[in-house]
């Protein structure tokens, strides 16, 4: 398959990417064919272009229509409460699988009009847009270093996409093209937005930058939580995946749109647990980050982002010594902490009104718990159902967890969450060992991403 590469004059840092259009870098299967299916419209002048991304920005609204549609974040929205805002469907079908070099981290990330968006860490391409219908891909960059595995693409309104690698973080149009580049020291567990609608993100070193999502530049000035942050891409980052002391931060802010407050995990260096910090961001024209609390009670770790309750007040995470924690999101107050039994992998997905399911784990009976104000109760559990994925909500009562079913294999289910009642259960293809972020699309599409660097597509089945 001819490569192609976008017009000089479209990239506004100068840089020259390879994009490939109908990439064959991956194997397919569900009957599909290896056409180059699209191809990119006429180039826009970098003048133009700056000038149409600096009148965006200018009409930014402080709230959060600045996420694109779909779901456009990695853990679907600010709040990261991974439950998807439209009613889920009952019954499901596999539409298409592909398998791709390297592995998967996170779950993809779509624009609500029909491209998907997935990250791996093999060689050449490391990330990709889909065909939401096929999963064909459209283009796929070979820009991005295999740390950009460690993040999933966030998506604005404009479509546009930023993503971070191990050195920088960039933005893309929709059709691949550069946008800007920023260097940056250590690697952002995806990005999240502003009030006014700034590029957020954490670097695992414990760096915090805000950006101006349209042009690259600095917001504030980088804000190191540690002395003299280092990092070489080289040394990788693997004790992100549990959140451990060589990575401080090992997950994704949550946003509250509605108070300029971000919350974010942070092991600090020679402390003996992890915690999590609360800091604002201040309005208009000349930002300023006030740090406002700070808790260091998440023994062992947490590979868990803070998720934010629909109304703001509260926020959940769990630790790796086995425990669900629900804190005052104004003041950090512990409000109540409950033993689930393990150490969750993943976040927990929180339903608007309050019903929390954490992540799997080793030994993780699927469960649902619900926050009656002074402690949580666990509603129902499923022992017999070995949950080893993020156990997404959907609007209509819905979750689509996944559990395993043998020496790693593995079914993903549809099941109603006041009951824990299983309406649909179907095979997911080959052996994923486990699961890493199940995300919804707005047609109904559950995409199910494997650590072993496949991508299940199933749809409604009806």
């Amino acid at each position: 398959m001819k490569a192609r590469t976008p017009s000089p004059d479209t990239i506004c840092n100068g840089a020259k990417p390879t994009i490939h259009f109908g990439a064959a870098r991956a194997s397919y299967s569900a009957g599909m064919t290896r056409k180059t299916i699209f191809d990119l419209p006429k180039p826009i002048p970098a003048l133009a272009a700056s000038l149409l991304l600096a009148a965006s920005a200018a009409d930014a609204k402080p709230t959060a229509d600045v996420y694109g549609p779909g779901w456009s974040a990695v853990h679907a929205d600010p709040a990261n409460s991974d439950y998807h805002a439209r009613p889920g469907p009952p019954d499901l079908t596999l539409a298409w699988s592909r398998s791709f070099d390297g592995m998967i981290n996170l779950g993809p990330t779509s624009d609500g009009l029909g491209r998907v968006y997935v990250t791996t860490s093999g060689t050449g391409c490391r990330l990709h847009a889909l065909d939401r219908d096929t999963g064909r891909t459209i283009w796929c960059s070979d820009v991005v270093e295999r740390l950009a595995v460690s993040s999933a693409p966030l998506i604005d309104r404009e479509r546009r996409l930023f993503l971070g690698d191990g050195s920088a973080m960039r933005a893309f149009d929709r059709d691949g093209r550069i946008l800007w580049t920023y260097p940056i020291i250590g690697a952002p567990l995806s990005a999240q937005f502003t009030p006014a609608g700034d590029l957020l993100f954490i670097t695992h070193v414990g760096v915090i930058y805000i950006l101006d999502r349209a042009t690259g530049k600095e917001r504030i000035a980088p804000h190191p939580l540690v002395p003299d942050p280092k990092f070489d891409p080289a040394d990788g980052a693997i004790a992100c995946m549990r959140g451990l002391p060589e990575c401080p931060s090992a997950n994704t802010p949550a946003v509250d749109m509605r108070s300029g407050r971000f919350y974010f995990t942070f092991w600090t260096p020679g402390k003996p647990a992890a915690g999590i910090r609360a800091m604002r961001i201040t309005p208009g024209p000349n930002p300023r980050l006030i740090p406002e609390w700070a808790n260091d009670n998440l023994p062992g770790g947490s590979a868990s982002s803070p998720d934010l309750s629909a109304d703001g007040k509260r926020l959940y995470l769990t630790d790796n010594d086995g425990s669900l924690h629900t804190l005052d999101a104004r003041t950090g107050k512990p409000l109540w902490t409950l033993a689930i039994g393990y150490g969750s992998g993943g976040s927990v997905s929180l339903s608007p009104d309050g019903l929390i399911m954490p992540a799997g784990g080793k030994d993780a009976p699927l469960l649902a718990i619900a926050d009656r104000g002074p402690r949580g109760e666990i509603v129902w559990q499923n022992a017999s159902l070995n949950n080893f994925g993020v156990a997404t909500q959907a609007a209509g009562h819905r979750a689509y967890p996944t559990v395993v079913t043998g020496k790693g294999t593995a079914d993903i289910l549809v099941v109603d969450t006041r009951n824990g009642e299983v309406l649909d259960r179907e095979k997911i293809p080959g052996k994923p060992l486990f699961t890493v972020g199940t995300t919804l699309d707005q047609d109904g599409t559950v995409y199910v991403p494997t650590i072993r660097g496949q991508l299940h597509a199933f749809k409604p089945a009806r």
